[in-house]
């Protein structure tokens, strides 16, 4: 398929974008210009919220609002990055999902410093929700900036933020980390939030991540995906009986999710035996790894087997025992590409081995415990895939770092390096990704 155009492109994504003037709680006209400045931005933003106080005949003050009767509520900054039509329509479905909860100025950037025609548009429209007593107003800003502009964008976005108010960045796709503009958004942000589920080099993505200096933290939607795995994990060890086996750990077998041969996915991609499992990322099986060998003091020892069409085999050093760690790539059309299918963690104890087992079939999992010679324990639970306005509203709670994520982070890396030989190349781009830009 020949690539668009970048005016088609363009249009691809101003189209997606403008779903959010279809919003019910759209509360104020749409106020859209071409060829703007930040001056007339600023301008209009405080034009919404604007309290003037005039003097009348008999020298009394009247007070008289210009701007929306209702209680602006922001209590974030939010930039958001849309590099294509398919990243605008997510951006689109999760602001308008995340509503009420998280009230923001949020900052939608489509830039492209190869395109033509005027440096700098923008369309702003207001929202209420009611929430409580009150009906709770916030703003979203679409720029669209192109040309040398779109080089310089944190001159552009900082003007427009709200003082004393934290800043997210929220990046989704395959950030440009070794582009200047990357930087400066980092810099401008309390936290950065990515999903290394869309990195196209996951080893480079990660690495990049671990060596980013920041002000505050970085949220991953991957990680946060985690955390239904990772509850049930400690669950294992919090009886007693369970928890002498924790330090003896032996084997952790991590399988995530590809698309099954033959599949409408992989043949909507062109993808043949060789290369499928290539496409399905791997963010969420090294995580958890991360996670795991972080807590528990485990260290590489040496690779069993590199990195070869999504699976790999290390040998980790424990405190007490050699573990073997397995991550597996399993085709199946019963959840997305990258979502974790089941983990499986085997130890050593005076009686015998234990095991502990979750199994994920879609939207249900079998939880199971073999230790002590009894029988196994079963149990089924509800494991539903999160919507990506879910985990993006629990990375806006805080801005502060997360030490154990940074410390999985650094691991998964670790790993990853390990694995990959110059026989194991990096991940290729999806079709996707490489037709969106």
């Amino acid at each position: 398929m020949a690539r668009r155009s970048a005016s088609e492109r363009e249009l691809a994504v101003h189209r997606q974008l403008m779903r959010f003037g279809e919003a019910e709680s759209l509360a104020t006209p749409m106020w859209e210009q071409r060829g703007t400045t930040v001056a007339a931005i600023e301008a209009q933003l405080a034009r919404l919220w604007d309290v003037q106080s005039q003097t009348t005949s008999e020298g009394d003050q009247l007070v008289t609002e210009k701007g929306l009767p209702h209680a602006r509520a922001s209590v974030l900054n939010l930039i958001v990055t849309a590099a294509n039509a398919e990243t605008a329509d997510r951006v689109v479905q999760t602001l308008l999902s995340l509503g009420i909860r998280h009230p923001s100025r949020a900052i939608v950037l489509v830039a492209d410093h190869r395109a033509a025609g005027d440096p700098l548009d923008v369309r702003i429209s207001t929202h209420c929700n009611t929430g409580g007593m009150d009906q709770i107003c916030y703003e979203e800003v679409v720029l669209t900036v192109r040309g040398d502009k779109a080089e310089h964008l944190a001159g552009i976005v900082a003007p427009l933020l709200i003082h004393d108010l934290p800043t997210f960045t929220w990046w989704p796709g395959d950030p440009p980390f070794r582009d200047p503009v990357f930087d400066q958004l980092v810099e401008l942000s309390d936290r950065l939030i990515v999903d290394s589920s869309d990195f196209g080099d996951l080893l480079a993505g990660l690495r990049r991540l671990a060596a980013i200096e920041r002000r505050s933290g970085i949220g991953d939607l991957a990680w946060e995906r985690l955390g239904p795995w990772q509850e049930r994990i400690a669950q294992f060890f919090d009886a007693p009986r369970f928890r002498r086996y924790l330090p003896n750990l032996n084997r952790l077998i991590v399988r995530y999710a590809v698309p099954a041969m033959g599949s409408r996915r992989t043949r909507h991609a062109g993808v043949d035996a060789g290369l499928h499992t290539h496409l399905a990322p791997m963010a969420q099986p090294t995580l958890l790894a991360g996670w795991l060998a972080a807590r528990l003091g485990w260290r590489r020892n040496r690779t069993l087997d590199p990195l070869l069409d999504g699976s790999m085999r290390l040998r980790l050093e424990g405190r007490h025992e050699m573990v073997d760690l397995r991550i597996q790539a399993e085709p199946t059309d019963q959840l997305p590409a990258g979502e974790l299918t089941s983990v499986r963690l085997r130890s050593y104890g005076e009686t015998g081995a234990a095991e502990f087992i979750i199994d994920r079939t879609g939207d249900e999992a079998v939880v199971a415990t073999n230790a002590d010679g009894m029988t196994a324990l079963l149990r089924r639970i509800t494991m539903e895939v999160p919507r990506e306005a879910e985990l993006l509203s629990q990375q806006l709670i805080d801005d502060q770092a997360d030490p154990v994520y940074e410390a999985a982070l650094h691991a998964a890396t670790g790993f990853l390096a390990a694995a990959r030989t110059e026989e194991a190349p990096a991940l290729p781009v999806s079709p996707a990704q490489e037709l969106g830009g």
